[in-house]
Order: structure tokens, then C-alpha cells, then sequence
């Protein structure tokens, strides 16, 4: 196909739709050198944007050494059947050690020598090179990683370093400006301009935290853990991956939340996380209803830890968090971004929905404790409604599911193609409520399911692998 010599690329269309606009508003031509003066100033914006952050602005090589197979690549099948396989069997030697080297980018964040990157930039490095603006390369030691954010901080021994100024990520908007800085397949102080295209992007499968900053502005291998800056010259996101084959999709960490996790590890070495307490869901349209809620927005609680900050304050299950620090609540996700902001043994306004009163509770943040899970269950048969078989839970139960009390009803099967299976229940799930009501044992079970009417449907609370949820579960007539 032949090409087309007049198509423009993305930023020197939005640049000629400006100047389109600006000569229309103007009228005749000879406002022509008033539409140039413009437009001369919008590049000398990106020029001193440039200017102002070259300086901070660092590259990063990371060496680590790794033990490969002699055969590594061909697969562990390559010469079988062939004629060869009867040479090169058992011919491979002893595993061997190689030399593995990564590129990525960096943001001064501290004149003390303190760098911010990606963690997956630095992770497993035996040999950290930074490369600063004016070409000096130093020895680099990793502070502290946080592979749940892909953050991380590295040292160098040097003083006096041109420090990047930090902006506000949560002012930014979808639309302003947005300029990429680090060095794409190693191509040093590379600068790109596009816009930001969304925020609180999740659901991309890379980590435990996802709020990401989507752009359009071009971000290739070897930008990570660069900055993603605003007009002012400020620094809004991390860079910190792209999706391929996509063009003009690109991701970025949020400022505010790589602020807190650098303090972390600048201070501790590794992240300190503020704690609450709370298992969370995203409502349904089927929760909204049991729960009797005006709409659908929040994040409702389906578990709260003993002894946690959350209990203390009174949180409870059912409760649905509408508000924290005067920020809106839309799901679980922005229950865990703004928790996160936040720190140990912080002070936090949640405004939570309870049978239909709003309610404020202040909750004080605690660390969080090592994350525990329990093992599934071997448990004999029963059989319930919406084609499940449960069982009482047992000493021995819930000891095997770290369970506080031996309380509730276990799963012991799921019927094939009922209701239940299709609402994603499974063997070794536990029972702590039905319609709200709690359940001690397999009678406070039978009571309150006879009480259901399967057309209606029945809410139940639902423990599974250290986590309590809601489900609903209804049968069509």
C-alpha cells in the first residue's frame, strides 16, 4: 500500500487543528504572524519543560548474572527424532552463567543521590550504572523495592544533584499535556508530548495496586521508571509499561502514590504499608437491591479483621464506605488508593452507609500484618439449596481454614450447572450469613434457607481463602 505523504502523526495533528482554529478566529491571513507567534510559544513551553527537566533526569543499565542451559532457546526437545538426537543427548554440560543487562530510566528525587524507578528496572541487579544528564556514570545500590507498586529507589554516592520538582497527580486531567522522559531503547534524554488519556486505569494484570495514568504520549522499553511531566514542568506519573502491539497506549504510576512509597523506602528501605482491616467488594446491581442502596456507587465491606483498626472504629460487615477524607468512593479500588495515600498511624474520616443512615467514623491506620491464607477443607457430604452440599464447620475445619471460631457451614460440593457454580461458588467455601443473619451452626443454616423463597434470591456472606465477600444467589421462574 503506498503511503500517504501528507498523513501527520498524533501531537502534529492536534498542533495543526490549533493553528486551524486560531487562523479561523482571526479571520484573514494577515493575522497569519500572530497565529505563528502563538504557536511558537506552545513549542518554546515544551523547550523549557525539556530544559527544566534534563538535569534530573537519569539512565539506568542493571547487570545480573543468570544460569542458563547450554541448550537454553532450542527447547528441551529440539534434536529428539531427529538424527542428530543420539549425538546430542547428554551432550548439553553443566548449566552455564551469563551476563544479563537491562536499560531503563530514572527521576532524581533527593540531591542526596536518591533516584526513583521501576522496580522490575533494577529488580535482581548485581551491578546498578547510573548515567547522569551530563554523561557522569556512578554506582548505583537499590535502596529499596516495592514489587506490589513496581517502585523503587536507588542510591548514588553523589551530593548536590538537580532534584526534580514533584507535582499533584490528582489535579491533573484527562486532556492537558502530558511529556515523556527517559531513554527508549537507550536513546538518552528522549522527550515525547501527548496528552492524558485517562486515569485510575486498573485491571491490567500487573500487580496487587493498580491506578495508572494512561497517555498517549510515546513510551517504548527503556522509558520505565521515567517521568510522565505536566506543562508547569512538574512531575505527575512514573513510566511505567506500555501495551503491545497498541500505539499511543502507554501507562504511568500516579506521583502521589510513588511519593509515599519512596518516602517508605528512603526512610525504612522497604514499604510500610497503613492497614484498616477490611475485606471490600464493588457493588453489583443485585447487592444494590438486597442492600436497599440509592445507587450504585461505593465499595461495601465484607470483612472486618478482629482486633483491626476498622473494629476498633466500629466499621462493620455490610457497611458500604461512600467517602474517606472527603474524597467519593465509586468502588474497592478507590477504598485501596486512598487508603494507601495515607500513613501508619494516620488518623482517616470514612463516611459509610448503614441500613440506610450515613454514618462518620474516624479510623486510625494501623501497619499491615503478614498476609495469612488457609487450606481448603476435606469434608464429608450435604446437601442445600441453588445446588449446594455444606456441612458444619468443625474445630478441625477451622483450624485447617485459620478460622478465629468454629462457626458457619462449609461447601463440600457445588452441583454442575446450578445456580451456585454459575455465582463462581466452590468446595471449601464457608457460610457466615444468610439474608444478614449470622450463622453458628448447620441449624441457624437450615432455619434461615427454609425462610427463603429461591425466586427472590438469598444474600450470603461468604468466607474463601483468609477473605469474606457477599453473593448473591437467585433462581430464575
Amino acid at each position: 500500500m503506498r503511503k500517504n505523504p501528507f498523513r501527520l502523526s498524533w501531537p502534529s495533528l492536534i498542533l495543526f487543528v490549533f493553528l486551524a482554529a486560531t487562523l479561523s478566529a482571526h479571520g484573514a491571513p494577515s493575522t497569519s504572524s500572530e497565529s505563528l507567534s502563538v504557536a511558537k510559544d506552545l513549542g518554546n513551553a515544551f523547550v523549557e519543560v525539556a530544559k527544566k527537566m534534563q538535569p534530573s533526569v537519569v539512565s539506568i543499565r542493571s547487570e545480573q548474572t543468570v544460569t542458563v542451559s547450554p541448550w537454553e532457546g532450542f527447547g528441551e526437545d529440539f534434536f529428539k527424532g531427529s538424527p542428530f538426537e543420539d549425538f546430542f543427548k547428554g551432550r548439553g554440560g553443566p548449566p552455564q552463567k551469563r551476563r544479563q543487562a537491562g536499560q531503563g530510566s530514572g527521576v532524581i528525587v533527593d540531591s542526596k543521590g536518591y533516584i526513583l524507578t521501576n522496580h522490575h528496572v533494577v529488580a535482581g541487579a548485581d551491578r546498578i550504572t547510573v548515567r547522569l544528564s551530563n554523561g557522569n556514570e556512578l554506582k548505583g545500590t537499590i535502596q529499596g523495592s516495592d514489587p506490589k507498586t513496581d517502585l523503587a529507589v536507588v542510591h548514588v554516592e553523589a551530593t548536590d544533584l538537580p532534584v526534580a520538582a514533584l507535582g499533584d497527580s490528582d489535579k491533573i486531567q484527562v486532556g492537558e499535556w502530558a511529556i515523556a522522559m527517559g531513554s527508549p531503547f537507550g536513546l538518552e534524554r528522549t522527550v515525547t508530548v501527548g496528552v492524558i488519556s485517562a486515569k485510575g486505569r486498573s485491571g491490567l494484570g500487573t500487580g496487587t495496586y493498580e491506578d495508572f495514568i494512561q497517555t498517549d504520549a510515546s513510551i517504548n522499553p527503556g522509558n520505565s521508571g521515567g517521568p510522565l511531566i505536566n506543562i508547569e514542568g512538574e512531575v505527575v506519573g512514573i513510566n511505567v509499561m506500555i501495551i503491545q502491539p497498541g500505539q499511543g497506549i502507554g501507562f504511568a504510576i500516579p506521583m502521589n502514590l510513588a511519593k509515599t512509597i519512596m518516602s517508605e523506602l528512603i526512610q525504612y528501605g522497604k514499604v510500610v504499608r497503613p492497614w484498616v482491616g477490611i475485606g471490600l467488594q464493588n457493588l453489583t446491581e443485585d447487592l444494590v437491591k438486597s442492600f436497599n442502596l440509592p445507587e450504585k456507587e461505593g465499595a461495601l465491606i465484607s470483612q472486618v479483621f478482629e482486633k483491626s483498626p476498622a473494629e476498633k472504629a466500629d466499621l462493620r460487615v455490610g457497611d458500604v464506605v461512600v467517602e474517606i477524607d472527603g474524597t467519593k468512593i465509586q468502588n474497592s479500588q478507590d477504598v485501596v488508593r486512598e487508603v494507601l495515600k495515607k500513613r501508619v498511624g494516620q488518623q482517616v474520616q470514612f463516611v459509610v452507609i448503614r441500613e440506610g443512615k450515613r454514618l462518620n467514623l474516624s479510623v486510625t491506620t494501623d501497619q499491615m500484618p503478614e498476609e495469612m491464607a488457609g487450606e481448603k477443607p476435606e469434608v464429608s457430604e450435604g446437601k442445600e439449596w441453588f445446588g449446594l452440599h455444606v456441612v458444619p464447620v468443625t474445630p478441625d475445619i477451622a483450624k485447617q481454614l485459620a478460622l478465629t471460631r468454629a462457626e458457619g457451614v462449609v461447601v463440600e460440593a457445588v452441583e454442575p450447572g446450578s445456580v451456585a457454580q454459575d455465582a463462581g461458588l466452590r468446595k471449601g467455601d464457608v457460610i457466615f450469613e444468610v439474608n444478614r443473619q449470622r450463622i453458628k451452626d448447620e441449624k441457624d443454616y437450615r432455619k434461615e434457607m427454609e425462610k427463603v423463597k429461591p425466586d427472590q434470591g438469598v444474600l450470603l456472606l461468604i468466607h474463601r481463602g483468609g477473605s469474606t465477600f457477599f453473593v448473591t444467589l437467585k433462581e430464575e421462574k
